[in-house]
């Protein structure tokens, strides 16, 4: 930080204090997309096993039916 008080000059923005910025925003938009992507795909593991349980127990239940039936 900058201060007033002492007499050495800060030094000046290169275009590499841009390049650190730029670099740290894209590694944030990446960091938020992969988080994205992560989370849908526990929500599409989460649904076909639950699809696949549904159609287990609806099986199961048409079985039973049919067993009654006879």
């Amino acid at each position: 930080m900058y201060d007033p008080g002492t007499e050495d000059v800060p030094r000046s923005v290169t275009p590499a204090d841009f390049f650190v910025v730029a670099a740290g925003f894209f590694h944030n938009i990446a960091s938020s997309v992969h988080a994205l992507t992560e989370d849908l795909m526990e929500l599409a593991t989460y649904n076909a096993i639950r699809q696949n349980k549904v159609k287990a127990v609806w099986a199961e239940f048409t079985n039973d039916l049919e067993k009654m039936e006879d």
